[in-house]
């Protein structure tokens, strides 16, 4: 059982809505968007994130919630340039805030074995508590809505998505995890409540197997993970998806990046659909994102679509019941 999550010390580093440019890519030159930024105390740690928001956002008027998990290795704060500024545009477009937490030593304790160095590092972090808490961080601080909470990340980042919707469906409505499956060491949990699952994975991604089996993260294991298609059957059974899929054909926007795209969505009858963005030929990357690392190392990019726009349409058709509003936190100096 999830532990309750524990009292928090709150530390806002950046007071007043500013201007935000994300650095590194695109994002520079991208639409203007605000910043706001900050630390709690969790778990005998201080936990960073950063936030995007549109420039009029009142915290008056309750908004949509995405906190996008970096990828072990990365971080929160350079997610957005590895996307081309996806979510800075989106941002900007909707008026919904996101939020970029940093993981600790670089990445996030998913539920699968924790081996090399940097994952020991995270031993005894509850990343799950930390994330509930931010949730209601930033429900007392920015004002976003209970009722619309959703989560996205990519690898790491991605698996830690699939976690949040296991572990705190009572918050969640919904997730997006992009070049994720279920972990094995995660098959015995189920969502108490039902929470939407959308996954984006290419059938050549060198390192998350899009048929299952190890992970393999350049020369190291790092857990057994169902298939795709074994994922949303899973999840399909336990939100009680229909069985016939809705199946739409993307667009080949760039004939010569050698993937092609099939978005399949099966409509739920207890309020959370299931989708599956298959991208035959992708690789272990951001559709629409920067090629980070050599196509031979982590498999080609998919230009044929920006996968954020996508991600939030899918967001916006869930909503969860507001929980209770949490007990504020007073602030503490450090």
């Amino acid at each position: 059982m999830r532990p309750s999550v524990p009292a928090l010390a709150v530390l806002l580093l950046l007071g007043p809505l500013a201007p935000a440019a994300p650095a590194g890519g695109p994002a520079e030159d991208g639409p203007p968007v605000a910043r706001r930024a900050g630390r709690i105390e969790h778990g005998g740690r201080w936990r960073a994130w950063h936030a995007l928001l549109p420039l009029n956002h009142d915290p008056g008027r309750p908004v949509p919630l995405v906190l996008a998990l970096h990828g072990g290795g990365g971080s929160g704060v350079g997610f957005d340039a590895v996307t081309h500024g996806q979510f800075t545009r989106e941002v900007a477009r909707r008026g919904w805030v996101v939020a970029f937490p940093e993981g600790v030593a670089n990445g996030w304790n998913d539920g699968r074995p924790l081996t090399g160095r940097r994952e020991r590092a995270r031993r005894g972090v509850d990343d799950v508590a930390f994330l509930s808490a931010l949730i209601d961080h930033l429900r007392q601080t920015l004002g976003v809505d209970p009722e619309r909470v959703y989560a996205t990340g990519i690898s790491n980042g991605g698996f830690m998505a699939i976690r949040l919707a296991l572990d705190l469906s009572e918050k969640v409505a919904a997730v997006a995890a992009v070049t994720a499956t279920l972990p094995r060491a995660l098959a015995a949990r189920v969502p108490t409540q039902p929470v939407g699952l959308l996954l984006a994975n290419g059938t050549a991604d060198p390192l998350v197997p899009y048929a299952g089996g190890e992970v393999r993260a350049f020369g190291r294991l790092r857990g057994a993970v169902f298939s795709t298609d074994e994922t949303i059957a899973r999840w399909r059974g336990w939100v009680g998806a229909r069985q016939d899929a809705r199946q739409v054909a993307i667009p080949d926007r760039d004939p010569h990046d050698g993937t092609r795209a099939t978005l399949a969505t099966w409509e739920a009858t207890r309020g959370a659909a299931v989708a599956r963005l298959r991208i035959d030929g992708g690789g272990h990357a951001w559709p629409g994102g920067r090629q980070y690392l050599p196509a031979a190392r982590i498999g080609p990019v998919s230009r044929d679509l920006d996968l954020v726009p996508l991600l939030f349409d899918f967001f916006a058709a869930h909503r969860r019941a507001a929980p209770p509003a949490p007990a504020p936190s007073p602030p503490r100096p450090r």
